[in-house]
């Protein structure tokens, strides 16, 4: 049920009491409320105002933990990223607050903005647009083509340039952050629900790195079942089993890389093989060029690139 604002003309008993109608009904429904406090109240990004002459008055609402922690000017994102960020903003205070507090809100941001290391002349422009409703025209050509690169100043900004030229539309990305390349802190059983690159062991210690793009937890279900029903054509695990007799740890599934991205997957798949040469897998994954083993080997010379076979594994 989403958020409802009600005007409630008949006092707070009878609200109280229409509140206790309502989570009387159904057990598994039930509602909060939430009641106007110096003739204020929140509904989503607004902040309603009861005027004196009974009218209703708007402006932006922002929760006290707010913190105005927006895109940097000195970030590394393309420019048109950080005029993005400046035109929303400025064009929501417009069409959210009313007459008496748009000022107000420009004011705010202004200040913001100015904060964030953002030169008076992209301010005034942008406030300019978001006051005149002339924002930017994002319809695209449905038959040009795209191009999706990573924003490197300097580097892809240039490449966009060439593609301009044969009229290839140029969209940039962040790189990765810190954030996606750290491991998360909660419980292994959390990374089992998502999709990505993992590690099962058996109890003498070979390892079988595998990936999904489904959970790993579904994955691992499957493997069971392999094991279980002794499906050694299809499992290199079942067939490890059905040849030493060694209990495959399947509890103890370490999950080494989350990704969504599918050929991020496959390649972060075969480097773990190279990483572990000993393993059970039956190839090596996905082929990497030959042009990145000696960066594999400085990265861990204690693993010797693994030699795949012929015979091929597939796990999504």
């Amino acid at each position: 049920m989403d958020d409802t604002s009600v005007n409630w003309p008949h006092g707070d008993i009878e609200l109280k009491n229409f509140l206790n109608h309502l989570n009387n009904i159904s057990k598994d429904i039930k509602f909060t409320m939430e009641i106007e406090e110096n003739n204020c109240i929140p509904f989503l990004d607004i902040l309603l105002i009861r005027n004196n002459d009974g009218s209703i008055g708007h402006k932006v609402f922002r929760k006290k933990s707010h913190t105005n922690n927006y895109l940097h000017a000195d970030s590394h994102h393309h420019p048109a990223q950080k005029i993005g960020v400046l035109q929303t903003l400025f064009t929501r205070a417009c069409r959210i607050s009313d007459d008496n507090h748009t000022d107000e809100e420009i004011t705010y941001m202004k200040r913001t903005f100015t904060s964030l290391g953002y030169n008076s002349k992209s301010i005034l422009t942008a406030i300019k647009k978001a006051k005149s409703g002339n924002i930017i025209d994002k319809t695209e050509n449905p038959s040009a083509f795209s191009a999706y690169l990573p924003y490197i100043q300097g580097v892809t900004d240039k490449i966009a340039k060439i593609l301009r030229k044969k009229d290839i539309k140029t969209s940039f990305k962040p790189l990765s952050t810190i954030k996606q390349g750290m491991k998360s802190v909660k419980d292994n059983q959390d990374q089992l629900q998502q999709k990505g690159v993992y590690i099962i062991s058996c109890s003498y210690g070979k390892q079988y790195i595998g990936e999904t793009g489904r959970s790993v937890r579904t994955r691992l279900k499957e493997h069971s079942a392999d094991i279980r029903r002794e499906r050694t054509r299809s499992s290199a695990l079942a067939e490890h089993v059905g040849k030493t007799n060694h209990h495959i740890c399947l509890e103890e599934t370490k999950v080494v890389a989350r990704e969504e991205h599918h050929f991020k997957r496959k390649i972060r798949e075969a480097i773990e093989i190279i990483k572990h040469p000993s393993n059970l897998n039956r190839d090596g994954g996905w082929d990497i060029s030959k042009n990145w083993n000696s960066l594999l080997k400085k990265s861990y010379p204690s693993s010797p690139p693994h030699s795949p076979s012929s015979s091929h594994l597939s796990l999504a």
